[in-house]
């Protein structure tokens, strides 16, 4: 087997860039997008309201049936994945294929074909968002799956998760620098809605060359050495939940993504709704977090090898439950909105760079410690029960979110105040129950074996 390099690194961690840009476009603009507040001067396409069961708007029905049906991909993506017997590897292979519809189906979500709300737009969305989600596990869950095979040594591991997560926060980042091309479009002569789809134009056909570099830059059968698994797909999940490491470190980042869910979909609210702030300095905000986040970058990763990623990560759901917590006060507080909320984006830089790299990585860890236990090489299963039950949770928060921003709502509009603090509880409270789940990871006794492998593979050679 070769030696996996830095440019090898560099390359496996490139799409994430891509991915960073279509996770801003969804989940930071699509609600925004499709169930627009007064202040974005975007047109209604869609059903407005609470027309589903009385309680759920089309965009967070669709978004959240769109989660579940990826989640329920993964794992059946995974095992043929795992069981893959082509002669380019077990993983490339589903990512060549499925990089080009991946990035194109992102687009198209946001070009329904009719320029006022009816079942058409409605049905227009439903199916590319679904087809988002399921090119997106078509890619995703093998590239997850690739790293820990490539790299089974846990500081080049820790070194390789930092590199992924930093090519996808610069890519959320450029992606939330989306008002402001926007704003430029709109002063050029565009449309509002032909400025936002213009924009997203540009990221998509960015990310599908990302997406297809590491397609023709990486041989996996140079790196990788599989062991094909035996037993049924109905087996393999049920041993991977089994593994009592696996079931705390999934709890916890389900509980803090689906947290992370509720901040994201609503930053643009916050900011316009709440702050009363242009739409362009949603872009500050972020950018400060951003960079905060990535400054820390270096000190996290080495915390993390010294000391272990549990206690960061912490510490890091510590701060974000904080944080969402004082949004519901971010209309009441006194001075300038800007600074205030330049100081909050300075506050959640820390869990920003912790939970990006962290809970990845320890997942990585559990999967090594698995291998190294059993003997099976189960990576993709592994990956794919992790985003399985994460994604449950996200399809729960974006289903809650719509119907929770209309609480309050005054007579023709779609957004209330108070359904907007409400969004910020939720969020603080889920990430408080991942500080709960997490401390119930044995990280001494998973890194110890790891270890003691390490060492007995180093005596045997």
């Amino acid at each position: 087997m070769k030696t996996v390099t830095n440019r090898t690194i560099a390359a496996y961690c490139l799409p994430q860039f891509a991915v960073g840009l279509f996770t801003a476009m969804l989940n930071n603009y699509l609600i925004y997008f499709y169930q627009p507040s007064r202040e974005s001067g975007l047109p209604t396409l869609i059903t407005q309201g609470t027309v589903i069961l009385g309680v759920l708007t089309v965009v967070g029905f669709v978004k959240a049936i769109g989660h579940v049906f990826d989640a329920v991909t993964d794992p059946l993506v995974a095992s043929l994945s795992d069981k893959s017997r082509s002669p380019d590897g077990r993983r490339i292979p589903f990512m060549k294929w499925a990089a080009v519809p991946f990035g194109l189906s992102a687009l198209l979500i946001f070009c329904v074909p009719q320029s006022a709300p009816g079942m058409v737009n409605n049905l227009w969305l439903a199916v590319f968002l679904w087809a988002y989600y399921l090119f997106y596990t078509l890619y995703m869950v093998p590239q997850e799956a690739l790293l820990p095979e490539m790299i089974p040594a846990e500081g080049q591991r820790v070194n390789a998760y930092t590199m992924r997560s930093f090519f996808f926060v610069t890519g959320s980042a450029v992606g939330y620098v989306t008002p402001l091309i926007v704003s430029g479009l709109k002063k050029a002569g565009l449309p509002p809605v032909w400025a936002w789809r213009c924009t997203f134009a540009l990221f998509t056909a960015v990310g599908i060359i990302l997406l297809l570099v590491p397609v023709f830059t990486i041989k996996e059968k140079d790196y990788v050495r599989s062991v094909q698994p035996t037993v049924s797909l109905k087996e393999s999940i049920s041993h991977a939940f089994a593994n009592r490491h696996f079931r705390a470190v999934t709890l916890g980042q389900l509980l803090e993504g689906t947290g992370m869910s509720f901040f994201q979909a609503c930053i643009m609210y916050y900011v316009t709704s709440l702050m009363g702030l242009p739409e362009e300095a949603s872009v500050a905000i972020l950018a400060v977090s951003i960079a905060g986040s990535l400054l820390l970058y270096p000190l996290i990763n080495r915390w993390a090898k010294r000391r272990g990623k549990r206690l960061p990560i912490l510490l890091g759901c510590a701060v974000f439950t904080l944080a969402e917590f004082a949004i519901c006060f971010s209309d009441a507080l006194p001075g300038s909105p800007m600074v205030m909320a330049l100081i909050f984006a300075v506050f959640v830089s820390f869990p920003f760079a912790v939970l990006n790299i962290l809970p990845h990585s320890m997942m990585a860890d559990v999967i090594q410690y698995d291998t190294i236990t059993t003997g099976v090489n189960q990576e993709g299963i592994f990956s794919a029960a992790k985003s399985f039950i994460t994604k449950l949770g996200t399809s729960l928060a974006i289903m809650i979110v719509p119907s929770l921003t209309v609480i309050g709502a005054a007579a023709g509009e779609n957004i209330g105040r108070l359904g907007l603090k409400l969004t910020a509880v939720a969020g603080g409270l889920f990430c408080l129950g991942a500080i709960i789940a997490f401390l119930r990871y044995n990280e001494r006794e998973v890194l110890g074996v790891i270890r003691a492998h390490r060492a007995g593979r180093k005596e045997g050679n």
